[in-house]
């Protein structure tokens, strides 16, 4: 499925970025580059900690699985921003950063499918923006297997094939470093080799992915270059 992404829309934060995927999700990123950090439980090594937000509006559409409000919807969000965490810390040089404070907000504004995934590379796009070190771009890609004993995986599912689904998967990768950031996801009904096409799978979505984030953050400082010339 196309992905459109737009980095550098949001004056009011330091980074930021827009991702949609065919299926109709839209994800809009926020990040805000190092703060002094106060609060007691940052990494022992004295490296940066990276906070990650993951909401979804209100009216995100027909993908939305809970009322919104709801415990349930509050867990998901959760381990959502927790997911998002793990994908992105690989990429984020922390060790430049010590004792300080990162964070970047995700909020879905339409639930086509894939969330997660697009969220990832929203995510990767406005820390970047923000001017924060890192090794690579962090790129999402989601899949997942309908029901059946042949059942393909689809890459980059829409929310029907998604709640359809018996098994997913969202895979990260730094693409520069041909390195995985983060495997999440699980389900049942494929086989050890079919879990390991469906990685493959990802990874090769995740390299088709990367010059269209990569375009994207260029155009955003060719603007920001412009508009300090005038």
């Amino acid at each position: 499925r196309p992905l459109f992404a737009r980095a550098g829309l949001l004056s009011q934060a330091e980074g930021s970025a827009y991702v949609e995927l065919g299926g109709g999700t839209k994800v809009l990123c926020a990040a805000w580059g190092p703060r002094e950090a106060a609060e007691p439980g940052l990494p022992a090594g004295g490296g940066g900690w990276l906070l990650c937000e993951f909401r979804r509006a209100p009216f995100a559409g027909r993908g939305a699985r809970w009322r919104p409000g709801s415990a349930a919807e509050r867990e998901a969000e959760r381990e959502a921003a927790a997911a998002l965490r793990e994908a992105l810390e690989p990429a984020v040089r922390l060790a430049r950063y010590p004792r300080a404070r990162l964070a970047v907000s995700a909020l879905l504004l339409q639930d086509g499918g894939s969330a997660l995934a697009a969220a990832i590379s929203a995510a990767a796009l406005a820390l970047a923006d923000a001017g924060v070190e890192m090794y690579d771009l962090a790129v999402g890609c989601a899949l997942c297997q309908s029901p059946g004993p042949a059942a393909a995986w689809m890459l980059q599912p829409g929310e029907p094939e998604e709640r359809r689904a018996v098994a997913r998967l969202t895979v990260a990768l730094l693409p520069a470093l041909n390195q995985v950031s983060a495997v999440l996801g699980g389900g049942q009904g494929s086989s050890p080799d079919g879990w390991a096409q469906a990685l493959r799978l990802g990874l090769d979505g995740c390299h088709r992915l990367y010059p269209v984030l990569r375009q994207s953050l260029l155009r955003a400082a060719r603007r920001r270059d412009a508009a300090a010339a005038t």
